[in-house]
């Protein structure tokens, strides 16, 4: 992995999963250009995957649409590395694993039912 001049570091090693998400909010006046590396047990790292995130913004994506065809083995859990050369924050969303097919979004995963409904 290349390192930029001033990085910022973090390393997420909980096992992220190809359909997890990655939001990465600038907190910096300027742009944050960010280099995610993917590390698999037993394979070679992917990677860097270069980002520009504008200032004081988000960016969501998620890690499969990132690397698209290089995660050879959809199965394995990835460690993520992050080097960034402004300050940013990095939040995984792990993937509602019971129903892949109807993924929500991170906000609305640990809602309870009756909180989705429409109010009467």
């Amino acid at each position: 992995m290349s390192t930029m001049a001033g990085d910022r570091k973090m390393t997420i090693v909980d096992g992220c999963m190809p359909g997890d998400q990655f939001s990465l909010l600038n907190v910096s006046a300027g742009n944050a250009r960010v280099e995610l590396t993917l590390c698999a047990e037993g394979g070679q790292p992917l990677g860097p995957i270069r980002l520009v995130i504008p200032p004081q913004r988000t960016r969501s994506s998620v890690l499969a649409d990132l690397v698209g065809a290089g995660l050879a083995v959809r199965e394995l859990p990835y460690s993520v590395v992050v080097v960034s050369d402004a300050p940013v924050l990095v939040q995984p969303h792990p993937a509602d694993r019971d129903a892949p097919q109807t993924a929500r979004r991170p906000a609305d995963r640990d809602a309870p039912e009756t909180a989705r409904q429409p109010a009467a």
